[in-house]
């Protein structure tokens, strides 16, 4: 804005120092609409610069914004990520028990097979005595 008007000022300036035939009354009129000419586009100027940086600014916010909200899913994202190590090392051991439980039962299963087996044996023990 101010480069425009000061290239108003001095188009005036130089228009009046020159010769006398640019001091005839229309001359001066022309430069007097040139300058406010110049006047009205540089308050134009700076209007759309006004609301350039208005949009720009807002466009700013917008983009913190969705970075806050990108910054809170991926900590969300993180805590689920923890949460599904945590419920997958519990799993882990609850197989590892069921495992050792399993091994166990198949061990009584025998035993328990054994000690028929002993039974039987010791009955026809007795019925052949």
């Amino acid at each position: 804005m101010k480069f425009t008007t000061l290239a108003a000022v001095t188009a005036l300036a130089a228009a009046s120092a020159l010769s006398p035939a640019l001091a005839d009354p229309v001359t001066r009129e022309e430069a007097k609409a040139e300058f406010h000419q110049s006047k009205a586009d540089a308050v134009k100027s700076e209007i759309q610069k006004e609301d350039a940086q208005a949009e720009a600014d807002a466009n700013q916010a917008d983009a913190a914004i969705a970075q806050a909200q990108a910054n809170a899913a991926q900590s969300s994202a993180g805590e689920l990520k923890s949460e599904a190590e945590v419920a997958q090392n519990q799993a882990n051991e609850s197989k590892a028990q069921a495992d050792s439980a399993q091994a166990r039962a198949d061990q009584a299963e025998a035993q328990r097979q054994a000690a028929i087996d002993r039974a039987e044996k010791a009955r026809e023990t007795v019925k052949n005595n």
